[in-house]
């Protein structure tokens, strides 16, 4: 439902999306909203001020039996009103539910007053136990202590919160990083920067991930080199690194494209040359690396054989959908690189066997997909997508009339950037459009 909101910065009156009912199974978009903490949340169109909406929220998840019902301080509600938006909220779920899908522990949710104790509910869906949300807590405490302090209370928390630095802190120090970067904060990038510097050299975790970046930064040169990886390769710089298994697990994960027969036949090939010459220390821990990257490799593919076919699965149910949108919508989360490939697959069959009525339905799928993905986009990038589909000035010189506010110097920059792109790629036909609304926006400019 919308709601209508006035900004307290600058008195714009809009609207703005409420959901009351966040279903794990049936809305697993709006779950992945909830968690990204993007659910419900109000944004003036006019000066960009705004936050989380207070609002009754009930979210189910069916696998963890789990219906609860966040109710906000800030609402100011006593106990009848608080009972009755329950029983309102509890009810419109279990009307939209087929009957032999309710179950008993429905029909006394939950009551969650605080939010916290509410998304950590939320977060143990995920597998995301409270334990791990307060180590992750006391991690971002020990970085912010870390980035402010001297040397000599840093060389102390080092020694004595080893154990907290891992690869999650160093992930926090990234974000940390970009967030200065983004702000052109120097005197913040400069300290970040020394302290990663420090924790590289002086902690187990850093020189574990130093040793795998370096060793991936030679796969990479090579690889450029010989334009692209190839089987061969990657068993060369494994066999480098087989005294290190983390860093040929970082080289395996950056190349699971070319791990394939060949490959293995090259590590065959190595360890048989290891046994000739009688070192048999390496040719143990060869053969061993080898049965593990066989199970790693028929698990990749017994996986790659499960996404197709669970691709294939959404594809006929979006399909046979009265609502295909809609079914988009509920979907959304199984839309990946696999649905698209078997997408495109399936229309290239239909093509083929000129069986137009299949052809068309997919086609409306891919049309619906890139509308919905286009929707997500910032407003000036929109604008330069319609205006590349026009057909002609006219309806162009229109486009520009109605988006008048995002005609500026940024959308001459993005024409220019995929002009650049348009050329490298030879499409000659998009830059010849691009240059025509380019000379338009520059006339009107």
């Amino acid at each position: 439902m919308h709601t209508q909101l006035t900004c307290p910065q600058c008195g714009t009156p809009y609207t703005a999306e409420v959901h009351q009912v966040v279903d794990s199974k049936r809305t697993p978009h709006l779950k992945q909203q909830l968690l990204n903490g993007q659910l419900n949340v109000a944004v003036c169109p006019q000066c960009g001020a705004g936050g989380q909406m207070a609002t009754l929220m009930l979210f189910h998840d069916a696998d963890h039996e789990m219906f609860m019902v966040h109710v906000p301080a800030e609402l100011n509600l006593n106990q009848m009103q608080r009972e009755q938006m329950i029983g309102q909220l509890t009810k419109q779920v279990m009307d939209e539910m087929p009957p032999e899908e309710r179950r008993a522990y429905m029909f006394q949710p939950q009551l969650m007053l605080n939010w916290q104790t509410f998304m950590e509910k939320v977060l143990e869906t995920e597998g995301i136990t409270p334990e791990m949300i307060a180590r992750q807590k006391k991690q971002s405490e020990l970085l912010q202590t870390l980035i402010t302090a001297d040397k000599d209370v840093q060389d102390v928390l080092l020694q004595e919160r080893a154990d907290e630095i891992d690869e999650t802190f160093f992930a926090m120090l990234q974000q940390f990083v970009d967030m200065a970067s983004q702000l052109q904060d120097n005197q913040q990038m400069v300290k970040l920067t020394n302290l990663r510097a420090r924790l590289m050299t002086e902690t187990a975790v850093g020189q574990r991930m130093e040793q795998q970046q370096m060793a991936l930064h030679k796969l990479s040169r090579e690889a450029k080199q010989q334009d692209g990886l190839t089987p061969a390769m990657l068993a060369k710089h494994v066999v480098a690194n087989q005294e290190q298994p983390h860093v040929v697990d970082a080289l395996v994960m950056a190349g699971q494209g070319a791990l394939q027969y060949e490959f293995f036949s090259h590590l065959t090939a190595e360890i048989e040359k290891a046994e000739k010459e009688s070192d048999l220390k390496s040719a143990s821990r060869l053969t061993a690396m080898r049965s593990d990257l066989l199970k790693l490799y028929e698990g990749m593919q017994e996986q790659s054989k499960n996404m197709l076919q669970e691709a294939m699965t959404t594809l006929d149910t979006i399909l046979a959908a009265p609502n295909k949108e809609q079914a988009l919508v509920e979907n959304a989360e199984k839309v990946d690189e696999a649905f698209m490939s078997v997408l495109v697959a399936r229309m290239n069959e239909a093509e083929q066997k000129e069986d137009m009525p299949q052809f068309q339905a997919l086609n409306e799928i891919h049309g619906l997909i890139y509308a919905q993905m286009e929707r997500t986009l910032p407003p000036h990038v929109q604008l330069l997508n319609q205006l590349v589909r026009s057909e002609s000035p006219e309806e162009q010189i229109q486009l520009l009339d109605e988006n008048a506010d995002y005609v500026s110097d940024d959308l001459l920059k993005l024409i220019d950037q995929v002009m650049e792109q348009a050329g490298e790629q030879g499409q000659e036909d998009l830059n010849g459009r691009l240059q025509s609304v380019k000379t338009l926006i520059q006339a009107r400019l």
